[in-house]
């Protein structure tokens, strides 16, 4: 049997896999594809975060508390700084940095309200 050029079947499609490698797929797993899935969760986390982050920044400025606009700065520098850890591949910084923020929000979304 002779083969296509790679990457395409008989009719010219573009087929990621060798059709002497369909019995083995299902061995395999869906983990053999490219997934990209966790990078638009992370894409969506970011863009959604930073809203947030803003919003709370902008509705601190907006009626003069200097302390709430803080701790949105230092919350939204820990994100930051969790987005790197999680880049460099550390769970524990990332887990902290993520804690940390958390903390600083909850305490700037206190001084708001107060």
């Amino acid at each position: 049997m002779m083969h296509e050029p790679a990457g395409q079947d008989e009719y010219g499609s573009a087929n990621p896999f060798d059709p002497d490698d369909l019995t083995t797929l299902n061995v395999m797993g869906p983990g053999v594809a490219s997934n990209d899935f966790e990078k638009y969760a992370v894409a969506v986390i970011i863009v959604f975060g930073a809203l947030i982050i803003g919003g709370l920044m902008a509705a601190t400025l907006a009626l003069g508390h200097r302390n709430g606009f803080l701790y949105a700065l230092g919350g939204a520098t820990a994100a930051w700084i969790s987005g790197n850890a999680l880049l460099l591949d550390r769970p524990r910084i990332y887990a902290l940095f993520v804690g940390i923020a958390a903390v600083m929000l909850i305490a700037s979304t206190i001084t708001l309200v107060i």
